[in-house]
């Protein structure tokens, strides 16, 4: 390797690192208080159910032609806790309690993503990073 294939290494690396640094800081000064946030499930592209994460322990149970799938509010916080997936990749993704954080799972065409309902949107901001 020559010294121009780690310049070009090293700028990848930092504007990938800028990208999701921008992220972090723009989902971490967000302001809500418990209990505010929603998530968002959708199956196959359409809305399935808007749930408030509260404290109290919710159980939704997920059966559509891709799978069945179980998820679990509690804590302020949802989570899934059964696929039927080949790979339960979903499962790995964990607690969610943040605003924009998902859990994803493709097989079963799930997106669970919370959101704060009280946030004023901007029409600058940006809509995605790919």
């Amino acid at each position: 390797m020559k010294h121009g294939d780690f310049v070009i290494i090293f700028l990848a690396l930092f504007a990938a690192g800028l990208i999701y640094g921008i992220k972090w800081w723009d989902t971490r000064n967000e302001q809500y208080q418990q209990g505010d946030l929603k998530a968002i499930i959708t199956v196959d592209g359409k809305e399935y159910k808007t749930v408030s994460l509260t404290k109290e322990e919710q159980i939704i149970d997920i059966q559509s032609e891709f799978g069945h799938n179980t998820l679990k509010v509690f804590d302020y916080g949802i989570q899934m806790t059964y696929s039927d997936a080949p790979l339960r990749i979903a499962l790995e993704m964990g607690f969610i309690s943040r605003p924009k954080q998902q859990i994803i799972c493709i097989p079963a065409r799930i997106m669970v993503e919370v959101f704060n309902p009280n946030r004023v949107n901007d029409e600058d901001e940006l809509d995605a990073i790919i």
